[in-house]
């Protein structure tokens, strides 16, 4: 690519595709795992119950530990009620 700098390196379109791919495939996981019940509350748990503990007792003074647990615990927390109240239908039949 040529822009008003000179040229610029960009990265090959493969690896976008590999990414694109790696997040699918993510996404697909986690659907998967939030329809099973029991194993949603036992992740969220096991998600959960570490983050509160870096939140609320550790020492540990590095702002990116801090970020890690609050997301951490937010998906914990999310999949644990999801595992206990289950998926909403996405549409009534009436």
């Amino acid at each position: 690519m040529i822009s008003r700098i000179g040229t610029v390196n960009t990265a090959s379109p493969l690896a976008g595709i590999i990414a694109q791919m790696i997040l699918r495939r993510a996404r697909g996981a986690l659907l998967r795992l939030v329809r099973r019940r029991a194993l949603a509350v036992v992740a969220g748990l096991a998600l959960a119950a570490p983050a509160v503990w870096v939140e609320f007792f550790s020492r540990y003074e590095a702002w990116w530990i801090d970020g890690l647990a609050l997301v951490a615990g937010a998906t914990g927390v999310a999949l644990l009620w999801t595992g206990l109240t289950g998926v909403p239908p996405d549409w009534i039949d009436e």
